[in-house]
């Protein structure tokens, strides 16, 4: 039988007794931890993680696809899954926006990026994320 040494004891006494006595509040029961903004759509989610952001950033994505022009080649030919062109142009124009927004991204020092509506604020007095789509398809054409 392992018994654990005097020091390791006294520790793990004052955790408990510490928790018991209030002293050491769990970080769940904090008001101050309480998130500003909540993701209502994950699938919308462009940029960044779900789970651990503090300042997101919204982007009309169709928008931003139809100011792509492998996007609207595609639009206008009426390219479908079963064209390999469709499958070319929609590559390049999903890298397209992704670098773009990628950038806006960190120009801005959004952490998140997410499609209209997928992100919304926890409380009335928290400002709604910003919408960064002209910027994006600013970015799109320099």
């Amino acid at each position: 039988m392992v018994r654990p040494s005097l020091p390791a004891l006294v520790i793990a006494l004052l955790a408990v007794f510490g928790l018991a006595l209030g002293a050491v509040a769990p970080r769940a029961a904090c008001a101050d931890d309480k998130p500003a903004y909540r993701v209502d759509d994950v699938s919308l989610v462009y940029l960044g993680n779900p789970r651990q952001f503090k300042k997101p950033c919204a982007v009309d994505a169709d928008k931003v696809y139809r100011a792509i022009p492998e996007y609207r080649e595609i639009l206008e030919k009426n390219l479908t899954d079963r064209d390999a062109r469709y499958h070319l142009l929609l590559r390049r124009a999903s890298d397209k926006f992704s670098a773009a927004l990628r950038a806006v991204a960190q120009e801005g020092g959004f952490d998140l990026a997410a499609g209209l509506g997928a992100v919304s604020a926890t409380s009335a007095e928290v400002a709604p994320p910003a919408v960064v789509t002209d910027a994006v398809i600013g970015r799109l054409a320099g």
